[in-house]
């Protein structure tokens, strides 16, 4: 319950930033003295296809579909081998898009600046307004604004969005199409704040006080002699803490503040603070803006990572933009459902590969204490993929740059930035420019790179997959003893929700991937330099899988499995810690048709946790916890003998088959526990003891003919907003709602009342179907149903129904003063 409850509170929390910041299309205007920002998500219509009189006001649109954006209309397609996205594009549909949007004139804005800002739109975008072309875009990962001032008539307007996706693949995993993240308006005065011009640096901290440093720049056509700035600072109970007033005598200014005893921003408790930053004319308010910040202090060095002067390890994952079924327009309820299950799994440090995220995530990630690596690009001059951004890095990348920390700079998740991943050709000249025009805007935070360890530019070495290695983490301190090392890429491991191996497998020996099998490797040629892991049993106990499906044990990987990478890297002071790929199953870049990825996630497209899941909170986490696989259902294997594997952090286990106790083991380094129990049905249970003597347990019983389909939900009450999502968990159970770990029935679905499905999943990476349809076949016992409330309150009511199985039925709450 304790645990519950903490949860409660960041849930609201996240959502009191997000409505503060992002203004997501659950909000209301945002109302401040001097300036409105507008919801400008509802009501779009678009067309796939190309239509060039479709920037024109008079085009006619009526048969075109209208939507609301957040929208990503790759996933809305069928998956077909002949796409030219292919692999990287997880087999999608791309082409070219058209959006168009019909407004009227508010009277209040005259003599005001209007500006429309997307938060992202995925690729190569060209907007108008009212016919006149007002820019194009190549970056799908920034945001962008347009002025509309001067464009704008009274009556009708309309602005039109081309969006150029038709060559392909432009990214090395699924990067979505469309106008997949927020659009609003933002109306100012004249003279204004400007996007990203207020930077907040804490450059002295302690516990006992704190230097706060406010930067404020004004644009527009301001006369500096009649304008007066302030900023209030709040603390996180929203009292005033701090307050400054001093005239302008230029475009820019900087006040600075002591806190006494600050409330420090931290992994454990992510306390936020507020400076309201007002610029008047007399008693006239000119702008106003609200920016939240954390008090807190990074020192790195080869001593290791301090938050606070307290030693942290960044116990992270690497995470791709998209999210199973709604592909890359992801929800704000479904991003914070991914946050908060990495959060239980004691995460606390997440690298965005390898591009900008949108803007809630960093507001989560400030509210919810996550430690972020912020990454702005995946290469540099030379392509990765046939169309990415290399095409327009040199045109653009200052730009881009500029605009991504200018964002950023003022999030407390945001520890440090990483400006490329494994860049081909990278030279030494590139790196060190980068860093430079990094430093020059942000001069508070350390730079790294994905696997640019051999460069001089970057305060910190980062290694991905060499780094598994035996040796090479230490070979490279030895002769770089002043480096601080971290993992961009640590480890590589593969597992399947539901599927074991009893015996190991190697990538390159057992199922190489297309760049192993193109370039001859060998597991000869690297077996003295990856970890070995031993088999569980002589004989695999589990045969007949499909090799596409990788097993759940901690035995499937590339160099390195899970534990070694803990026991090898927890110890080293000068390695500040490791993001592992990946947290979630992504879309894209699997090893070849029919599969839609390659099961990198502890965490697979459904959402649903993997074994491994439990085996990093065994490590992780701080609360007790215990975990048993494999489930105990395995008709046919009468007598064989199962591995049965406990992971925990509690002192020791014992392990009960039928009440009978198989014997008591206490953890060491191996970091988990194993038992060999020839099967027979009925109930195996674990019970794990603290070292101060509390007990948990955790129960497997046999389960008998597939009988029903249950339901659970993430939230049982929701707002008509055209927002909040519901999360659906469907499971075939037997008479006695035991869960049936191989099922697989078809799952109908059924939404009465105010909710609409936008997407289904399983998890399964070969399952070909679409995901926004009312069913999904079960994949080892399970599948996932999204549903997205409408503007109309009421009881929504959702039904999951399977030939000769009992329905599970669930009804929401859906009313506006929910939470």
């Amino acid at each position: 319950m304790q645990s519950f409850n903490r949860y409660k509170r960041m849930y609201h929390i996240a959502f009191f930033i997000l409505s503060a910041l992002v203004f997501t299309a659950c909000a209301q205007s945002e109302i401040h003295p001097g300036r409105t920002k507008v919801p400008f998500d509802f009501q779009w219509k678009f067309a796939l296809g190309d239509f060039p009189d479709a920037s024109n006001p008079g085009f006619e649109d009526a048969s075109w579909r209208q939507l609301h954006v957040p929208h990503d209309w790759s996933i809305e397609g069928r998956y077909d081998s002949l796409n030219p996205a292919g692999i990287a594009g997880t087999f999608l549909p791309t082409g070219i898009g058209w959006y168009r949007k019909t407004f009227d004139y508010d009277p209040n804005w005259k003599g005001k600046r209007v500006v429309i800002q997307f938060d992202g739109v995925y690729l190569n975008s060209t907007v108008w307004i009212n016919g006149y072309k007002l820019g194009f875009y190549p970056n799908g990962y920034l945001g962008f604004e347009y002025d509309l001032t001067p464009h704008l008539t009274t009556g009708k307007n309309t602005i039109a969005v081309k969006v150029d996706h038709e060559r392909a693949p432009t990214g090395r995993w699924y990067t979505g199409s469309g106008i997949y993240r927020h659009v609003n308006l933002l109306v100012t005065n004249t003279t204004y704040i400007p996007t990203g011009g207020v930077f907040i640096k804490t450059p002295a901290v302690s516990a006992q006080q704190a230097e706060v440093s406010v930067e404020v720049e004004v644009a527009g056509d301001p006369h500096f002699e009649d304008l007066v700035a302030s900023v209030v600072l709040l603390n996180p109970e929203g009292k005033v803490v701090g307050k400054e007033k001093t005239p302008l005598a230029s475009a820019k200014m900087d006040v600075s503040f002591e806190l006494l005893k600050p409330a420090l921003w931290s992994v454990e408790n992510p306390a936020l603070y507020t400076a309201e930053i007002r610029v008047q004319q007399g008693e006239q308010m000119v702008d106003e803006v609200a920016v939240p910040f954390g008090v807190r202090k990074v020192d790195i060095s080869t001593e290791g990572l301090f938050l606070n002067d307290k030693k942290t390890i960044l116990k992270g994952v690497c995470m791709h933009h998209d999210a199973g079924p709604v592909g890359a327009a992801v929800p704000v309820d479904v991003l914070y459902d991914r946050l908060k299950k990495l959060k239980t799994m004691g995460c606390n440090a997440i690298r965005t590969s390898h591009n900008p995220f949108a803007p809630e995530f960093y507001a989560m990630c400030d509210s919810m204490g996550f430690l972020v690596m912020d990454e702005a690009f995946d290469g540099w001059e030379k392509e990765k993929a046939t169309y990415d951004y290399g095409l327009y890095f040199e045109e653009w990348w200052q730009k881009d740059l500029t605009t991504f920390i200018k964002r950023d700079r003022n999030h407390p998740s945001v520890i440090m930035w990483s400006i490329g991943n494994e860049v081909i050709g990278w030279t030494p000249e590139t790196q060190q420019m980068l860093v430079e025009h990094v430093k020059a805007l942000d001069p508070t935070r350390a730079v790294t790179q994905g696997r640019g360890y051999a460069g001089t530019a970057t305060d910190i070495a980062g290694f991905n997959g060499h780094g598994e290695l035996k040796g090479a983490l230490e070979s490279f301190h030895q002769s770089h003893s002043d480096v601080p090392v971290i993992g961009t890429e640590i480890t590589h491991s593969y597992q399947t929700r539901g599927v074991y191996r009893s015996k190991t497998w190697y990538r390159v020996r057992d199922f190489p991937a297309p760049w192993e099998i193109k370039n001859n490797s060998t597991f000869e040629k690297v077996k003295d330099k990856v970890y070995h892991v031993e088999d569980l049993t002589d004989e695999e106990v589990f045969s007949g899988t499909n090799p596409t499906y990788q097993s759940s044990y901690d035995n499937s990987l590339v160099r390195m499995n899970i534990r070694d990478y803990w026991k090898t890297t927890r110890d080293k002071p000068w390695f500040l810690g490791a993001f592992r790929w990946t947290g979630f199953d992504y879309l894209g870049e699997s090893f070849g048709w029919p599969a839609r990825t390659m099961s990198f996630g502890v965490i697979d497209l459904a959402g649903f946790p993997t074994d491994s899941y439990y085996l990093y909170q065994s490590i992780w986490a701080d609360e007790p916890m215990v975990h048993m696989l494999p489930h105990w259902t395995h008709p046919g294997k009468e007598g064989v003998e199962i591995p049965v594997v406990v992971y925990t952090n509690c002192a020791s286990a014992e392990l009960f088959l039928n009440d009978v106790s198989l014997g008591k083991k206490h953890i060491d380094d191996n970091l988990q526990l194993t038992w060999l129990v020839p099967y027979e049905e009925g109930q195996l249970r674990v019970e794990a003891t603290t070292a101060e003597g509390r007990l948990l347990s955790k129960t497997y019983r046999s389960a008998g003919a597939p009988a029903a389909v249950q339901l659970s939900l993430n939230r049982s009450v929701a707002r008509p907003n055209n927002s909040d999502v519901i999360i659906v968990e469907a499971s075939i159970t037997d008479s006695e709602g035991v869960e049936v770990p191989h099922a697989n029935h078809l799952v109908h679905f059924e939404v009465a009342g105010p909710g609409k499905i936008i997407g289904v999943e399983n998890g399964d990476i070969l399952d070909l179907s679409p995901h926004k349809t009312n069913q999904r076949k079960a994949f080892n016992g399970k599948c996932m149903l999204l549903v997205q409330t409408t503007t109309e309150p009421g009881e929504l009511t959702i039904t999951a129904s399977s030939a000769g199985l009992e329905a599970g039925t669930v009804v929401i709450s859906v009313q506006p003063e929910n939470l």
